[in-house]
């Protein structure tokens, strides 16, 4: 009985310290920051580098409106579980050597009990794998106060008009407006911007669209902010030639130039009374980077 035993003893340890050398560094990473753990719109990637095309300035823009505006819809991303450390290894390990002394010395044959080391390592690895994550611990009342407000922000409305005004001081006129509807099968045929663009006088249409937008991990634990993903098109309304485009992002770990370091809070604390933090932080991040976009001396747009 001794020998079986530490054979079993040793066949533990073994397995024991090989989960701990291949996962010797925790899952997820130390640092997480950037990450989107609430967003709406699609995934997030790295901006490609700006269009810009030479040609004619543009002196007089209008903003493609599309209609019916953007339905968003945001998800919670469950992207904080611990994963295997090793530790959970440990627990489990020291939970079957518990078990192993309760039992009569005639039950204990070592393969029995090297059956029963094994099952309680994995058991111990699975059980800190699925450790609930920060999402799952919020208050559902929070959560769908901050899903309510993605809901109702309309970020695309608040980039056209925070832009409007920032091009109306470039300009020295504002831009005018052109509603497109999109083709929605063969019963529900779309409109012609550019062509709607050239009636009312403009010769170059601009599209700004919010491609995503919502909560990712900041820098210290528990702490989440704000991350917008927008793109910019300009097209001349006369030859449908892409004049200009340009992707600008702005969050936690992904800050953008001439924007100051993205505010982080807690979860709780942005979703309190029906997240007003979380709204005012949107509406001032979109509000800035349309002012930046406004006055990039790349978008080729003269005097009227």
């Amino acid at each position: 009985m001794d020998r079986g035993f530490g054979i079993v003893l040793a066949s533990g340890i073994a397995a024991l310290l090989l989960v701990g050398c291949a996962t010797t560094q925790e899952i997820p990473p130390p640092s997480q920051e950037g990450r989107p753990i609430f967003q709406a719109g699609g995934a997030a990637s790295s901006p490609p580098d700006a269009v810009v095309v030479p040609g004619p300035a543009i002196h007089q823009v209008a903003f493609l409106i599309p209609t019916p505006d953007t339905a968003w819809q945001a998800q919670w991303l469950e992207t904080d579980k611990k994963g295997m450390s090793g530790k959970g290894g440990l627990s489990g390990f020291m939970m079957g050597m518990g078990i192993l002394q309760l039992l009569p010395v005639t039950l204990v044959a070592w393969p029995v009990a090297a059956g029963l080391i094994a099952g309680t390592v994995a058991m111990g690895l699975l059980g800190e794998d699925m450790e609930p994550g920060k999402v799952a611990k919020l208050d559902v009342v929070d959560q769908e106060a901050l899903r309510e407000a993605a809901a109702t922000l309309h970020p695309d409305r608040l980039l056209r008009e925070s832009a409007a005004a920032a091009l109306a001081v470039r300009t020295g006129r504002p831009p005018l407006s052109v509603p497109w509807q999109p083709t929605q099968g063969p019963d529900t045929p779309g409109t012609d911007p550019l062509s709607e663009a050239r009636k009312a006088g403009a010769d170059g249409v601009l599209g700004l669209t919010v491609e995503a937008f919502g909560l990712a991990m900041g820098q210290d634990e528990d702490t989440y902010g704000v991350f917008v993903r927008i793109r910019a098109q300009l097209i001349e309304a006369g030859s449908g030639r892409l004049r200009y485009e340009r992707v600008l992002q702005q969050g936690p770990g992904r800050p953008m130039a001439g924007m100051p370091k993205p505010a982080v809070y807690t979860l709780e604390f942005l979703a309190l009374d029906q997240a007003r933090v979380f709204r005012y932080e949107m509406r001032e991040v979109i509000t800035r980077m349309a002012a930046i976009l406004a006055k990039d001396p790349a978008l080729p747009l003269g005097p009227p």
